[in-house]
């Protein structure tokens, strides 16, 4: 398998994985869970910031790997 295809199914794994896992633990039958309160905010709004910077952290370690590719 191409390296660049191994690489964006790793980070889509991972990020689908966390992206499910905060988006069940914010369902109803979690509903206690995603509120039990952690440095003054609901552990639900910490694991929607977590999806969004891993999204971001992401999308910026793909675009560097793809441009070494790229250039080398």
């Amino acid at each position: 398998m191409d390296s660049k295809v191994k690489y964006s199914a790793t980070l889509l794994a991972i990020f689908t994985v966390l992206y499910f896992g905060i988006a069940l633990m914010v369902s109803a039958t979690f509903k206690d869970t995603a509120a039990t309160v952690i440095a003054g905010a609901p552990l639900a709004i910490w694991g929607g910031l977590v999806v969004i910077i891993t999204g971001v952290v992401f999308t910026r370690l793909y675009l560097k790997k793809m441009d070494n590719e790229e250039n080398a």
